[in-house]
């Protein structure tokens, strides 16, 4: 192994050092989507919502009523629309696997450094394509029993998925149960830290009738 390992050329033991990592990562996701751990890739997209007109002044304990801009949390149902969300996180994972496997099976066929490095961008792109086209119709079979219930995520806990500032600072993304599956959710906080990738979160209220308002869980 080791003489194998030694013989191949710098070149190609780049694409390597990507392909295995990002191999496992992207097996290990799948695997936990397929079992019941991983929803849609992003429910409701982008990170760039404005909050400058939600109301974070609430008590964390708050009712949901009471962290909702608009209507009561019985009549709280998002119409979700399955859209594609190309650059995503998984969609990085899976364009990393296909570059380095893309890379390394064109140079063993012979093709020169400028067109393995072609082919393994297309390659890549080509699984991001893939990858959002799967979880495009993943979310259309999970929603078409009639919208999503957005206020059965209230009291539960998940991880941060993309860092949340605090008092408001921005959107970011938790991993939360929602009506039997782990979903990405838009989320803020009203704490005064900012609450990083993993982080254990407690769901304490909603606004806009889709953002969920979290806060670290005590452990």
């Amino acid at each position: 192994m080791s003489e194998w390992w030694a013989s191949l050329d710098s070149f190609e033991v780049v694409f390597w050092y990507i392909a295995i990592p990002f191999s496992v990562i992207l097996i290990i996701q799948m695997v936990l989507t397929f079992a019941g751990m991983g929803g849609s890739d992003s429910d409701i997209g982008g990170g760039e919502t404005d909050v400058s007109g939600l109301d974070l002044e609430t008590e964390p304990g708050a009712d949901i009523t009471e962290s909702m801009d608009t209507s009561s949390a019985s009549d709280t149902v998002v119409d979700m629309d399955p859209s594609f969300h190309f650059f995503t996180i998984r969609n990085f994972i899976a364009f990393f696997t296909l570059f380095g496997w893309g890379g390394i099976a064109a140079w063993n066929e012979g093709a020169s450094r400028p067109l393995t490095i072609i082919i393994a961008v297309a390659a890549g792109l080509f699984a991001m394509v893939i990858i959002t086209t799967l979880f495009y119709f993943i979310s259309k079979l999970q929603d078409s029993g009639g919208g999503l219930r957005v206020e059965t995520a209230l009291h539960q806990t998940g991880n941060v998925y993309i860092p949340i500032k605090a008092k408001g600072g921005n959107v970011g993304q938790v991993q939360i149960p929602i009506q039997g599956s782990i979903r990405e959710m838009q989320a803020i906080t009203r704490a005064d830290e900012d609450l990083k990738t993993g982080t254990v979160v407690k769901v304490v209220g909603i606004v806009s009738n889709s953002i969920l308002v979290v806060e670290k869980a005590e452990k």
